[in-house]
Parts: structure tokens; sequence; C-alpha cells
């Protein structure tokens, strides 16, 4: 090999990044959980175990033994951040039927809505937000 391409090799190799081209790199963001046509954009798994959505769109919580006295109190609205759409009962709120109830490791607290937006919350704690993403 003669000294200009010598010379034009190593000056290549100092003008390299020193950082592994995977390192550029940012790591893909975990993706959201998805049950039946929703995405949770928020699921603390500290108080579900689970949610189930069956073929006529019911959608089912499962929570955690510790929670299971979680007071869960259900509002909807079809974009996010818009204003609460009002249940059957005319209230913006629907308080869980099950709240003082639930037995562990079954499936309680059924919903079925036209809702884009379902928030779930024990008391001030979101711990269940679900946005559709089919219809």
């Amino acid at each position: 090999m003669n000294l200009p391409r010598c010379l034009l090799l190593l000056c290549c190799v100092a003008l390299c990044p020193l950082v592994p081209a995977h390192a550029a790199d940012p790591a893909p963001a975990p993706a959201n959980p998805v049950f039946g046509p929703y995405e949770a954009i928020v699921y603390d798994a500290t108080v579900l175990q689970g949610v189930r959505v069956d073929p006529n769109r019911d959608i089912f919580l499962m929570f955690q033994p510790e929670t299971r006295d979680a007071q869960v109190r259900i509002r909807i609205s079809m974009a996010k951040g818009a204003q609460y759409r009002k249940w059957f009962t005319g209230d913006e709120e629907l308080v869980a039927q099950e709240n003082a109830f639930r037995a562990p490791n079954t499936w309680t607290d059924r919903v079925q809505t036209t809702a884009n937006y379902i928030e779930y919350r024990d008391g001030e704690h979101l711990f269940l937000h679900l946005k559709k993403i089919e219809d």
C-alpha cells in the first residue's frame, strides 16, 4: 500500500464517530396494550390484572386482589379532553355496582358504550383510560 492511500485511510478512520451505529438509534417506545377495539392509553398494572372485551363489546375488568375494594367511577367522552357524556342515569359519572362485592380473580365491572374514550378512576386516581381504535 502506498503512503497517500495509507494517509487517506487513516483520515477516514479518524473522522468516523466513535459511537456504535446502533447507539444513535432511539429505543422504540413500548406499545400500549390493546384490548379488542380499544387501546389503553393509561393502564395501571398495580390496580388491574387485565381487561377483556367480548364480541358484543362489553368491557370487563379484573382487579389485583389487593385492589378489589376500588371505588370505581367511569366517565366517557367522544374526544380526548372533551366534555364528558352523560350515562343512561343522566350523570356524567357512572358508579360501578360491584364496588362492594368483587370476588378475587373474577371479571367484573361490565360496561358497554359507543364512546371513543372511557376513563376508569378510583377516587381521583386514573387507573385505566381506553381509546377506541376500531369501529
